[in-house]
C-alpha cells in the first residue's frame, strides 16, 4: 500500500491539472447533488471549507448561504503554530496565505470552542483524497480537521470529485470518517445499516 504521503502528492498534482472550466462544471453538479442532502437542507448553522487549489468550489455557496435567511455560515481558520482550528463566522474580513489559502483575517471573531457544536448542525469538508469504501479523508498533512471533527456531534459531509476517490486509504487511529461524501456524480453515505 502507498503511503500517505505519496498517495497526496499524487492527488495534489492530479488536483492541479484539473482543467478550470472542467472543475467549475462538475463543482456545479457536486454543489447541485449536495443540495439533495438532507442534514445539509434542513442545517441552519453550517460550517464549510473555502476551496483553494483546485477543490470544488465552494466560495459561490458559502456567499449564497451567507445571505440566505435563516442560515448561519461559518468557516475555519488555521493558525499554523497551534494545532486547533478555530471558527470564525462568515462573511468576514479575509487574509490571504503564500501558499495562495484565503481564510479569515486574524482579528476575526472566533466562535468560543464550547460553543462550536451549538452553531453548527452539518460540515462541509474538502481536502485531497477519499476512501470510497469507508469515508476516510487524507487532507494536506497537518491534522487540523481529525482534530477539529473528532467527537463533534454534527453530520461531516465532503465534497470531493469522483477522481478524489480512491480505495483503501492508509487509515491510523485519529483519522475521522466523513458520513457522507458528496461527487459531480452521487452520494455516498457511510456508517449506516
Amino acid at each position: 500500500m502507498q503511503s500517505k504521503h505519496d498517495l497526496r502528492s499524487h492527488g495534489i498534482q492530479q488536483m492541479r491539472s484539473l482543467d478550470p472550466e472542467e472543475l467549475a462544471v462538475k463543482s456545479t453538479r457536486v454543489i447541485a447533488n449536495l443540495r439533495t442532502v438532507l442534514e445539509f437542507a434542513n442545517a441552519k448553522g453550517i460550517f464549510t471549507c473555502l476551496s483553494y487549489n483546485n477543490e470544488v468550489d465552494t466560495w459561490e455557496l458559502a456567499d449564497e448561504l451567507a445571505s440566505t435567511p435563516g442560515k448561519k455560515v461559518y468557516v475555519p481558520r488555521a493558525l499554523f503554530g497551534e494545532v486547533q482550528l478555530h471558527v470564525v463566522r462568515y462573511p468576514c474580513r479575509m487574509e490571504a496565505l503564500k501558499m495562495g489559502l484565503r481564510q479569515p483575517a486574524a482579528d476575526a471573531t472566533r466562535v468560543p470552542p464550547e460553543d462550536v457544536d451549538r452553531a453548527i448542525d452539518v460540515a462541509l469538508i474538502l481536502g485531497v483524497l477519499y476512501d470510497r469504501n469507508r469515508g476516510y479523508r487524507l487532507g494536506y498533512g497537518k491534522g487540523f480537521f481529525d482534530r477539529f471533527l473528532a467527537g463533534r456531534r454534527f453530520p461531516v459531509i465532503a465534497l470531493a470529485l469522483e477522481q478524489q476517490l480512491a480505495e483503501n486509504l492508509p487509515v491510523e487511529p485519529h483519522d475521522v470518517p466523513m458520513d457522507v461524501i458528496v461527487t459531480e456524480e452521487r452520494v455516498y453515505r457511510f456508517g449506516e445499516e
